[in-house]
């Protein structure tokens, strides 16, 4: 038995860096910041460095405050509500900015990013393959 995806967007990945990146744009209001994450699929949010947030007019600390522990220890972030858009795929998204600088990891998570997606990987290829996922509200 074979089975069938079809994806509306594909996006090549390099596969001489670790893990897939890829191109990301956040919006609020006329504000608008690009830059490059991490899919991480073990990521529970999506988390983006502060300057990100700064730079689309947000004041972190007025956001969400959430804990977030890794096997590493442990970090503060703060969530808002932004437009997310990954190969012209949009959608609203509540995403997260760390509390400190010193943090430069940018990632796209399950809750916020893969939950609104279909997705299709081939790794060998470095092809990543996604599509609005109908069903969500």
């Amino acid at each position: 038995m074979s089975l069938t995806l079809e994806f509306e967007k594909e996006i090549s990945f390099n596969l001489n860096e670790t893990g897939i990146e890829i191109p990301v744009w956040l919006y609020l209001g006329d504000n608008a910041v690009s830059f490059n994450a991490k899919v991480d699929t073990g990521a529970s949010f999506c988390i983006f460095e502060r300057i990100h947030g700064e730079m689309l007019g947000l004041t972190i600390e007025n956001g969400t405050p959430q804990n977030f522990g890794t096997n590493t220890g442990s970090f503060l972030a703060f969530g808002h509500n932004v437009l997310i858009s990954v190969a012209e795929i949009q959608f609203s998204s509540t995403v997260f900015f760390y509390a400190q600088d010193e943090f430069r990891r940018n990632v796209l998570g399950r809750t916020g990013w893969l939950n609104k997606l279909k997705i299709g990987i081939i790794d060998y290829d470095g092809k990543f393959y996604l599509s609005h996922y109908d069903d969500f509200s």
